[in-house]
């Protein structure tokens, strides 16, 4: 599976660069029909948690290499998420609050068209790859997803290239790019393809979810 993902990824870069952006949403996409349907097929209570950030390429990695705080944060409001298209991974865990949502929050429904809570919905977008992690909001984010309507701004946003120049992966092995040790095994394909999609995307000088100032 990753070399195929690579191949493709690589057919589309010579083509056009700009196309890696909608790479990365289809890699992304069977992971967000996962978690939003989580809740929905499951029990009360046992619904799929939610996505953070820290171990998502490498959950057996070295944590403080994972951790995002390090690397550069960059100005939030120079980005914007669009619900209808960008691969956010909201964790709707609470089947009566998902049920409100989907019922209550949209256009034609009583509480109108969705509409961003600066208050309630926290995203951690990670670039160059350009996923958005939602750490708060999940149901309400969840009901726009699926009704196709809403923009909202990242909370924090951070340039994990450091990441990329650490790390490579070459399908079975996460190994760190110093002395070739293993950091963990890969557990998904398309997780680790897309991992190395990053560094194409960076590569190409890419910011996925950047605003143009148009």
């Amino acid at each position: 599976m990753f070399g195929h993902i690579l191949s493709f990824a690589k057919d589309v870069e010579r083509r056009n660069p700009q196309g890696l952006i909608e790479v990365v949403r289809l890699l992304l996409r069977p992971l967000q029909s996962e978690l939003l349907a989580s809740a929905v097929m499951n029990g009360i209570h046992e619904a799929r948690g939610e996505i953070g950030s820290a171990g998502f390429f490498m959950p057996g990695g070295p944590s403080d290499m994972q951790y995002c705080g390090k690397d550069p944060r960059l100005e939030p409001e120079n980005f914007r998420v669009h619900l209808n298209r960008d691969p956010v991974l909201p964790c709707p865990w609470h089947r009566g609050r998902y049920v409100d949502a989907l019922s209550l929050i949209g256009s034609g429904k009583s509480r109108g068209r969705w509409e961003e809570d600066p208050t309630n919905h926290v995203i951690v977008l990670w670039l160059p790859w350009g996923i958005p992690f939602v750490t708060g909001g999940n149901h309400s984010i969840a009901s726009g997803i699926l009704g196709g309507e809403g923009i909202l701004r990242p909370t924090e946003v951070y340039d994990m290239s450091r990441l990329l120049a650490e790390v490579h992966c070459d399908g079975k092995f996460f190994r760190s790019t110093s002395d070739n040790r293993v950091l963990d095994e890969v557990r998904d394909g398309r997780i680790a393809a897309l991992f190395e999609i990053g560094r194409m995307i960076r590569s190409n000088g890419l910011i996925p979810m950047q605003e143009s100032g148009d």
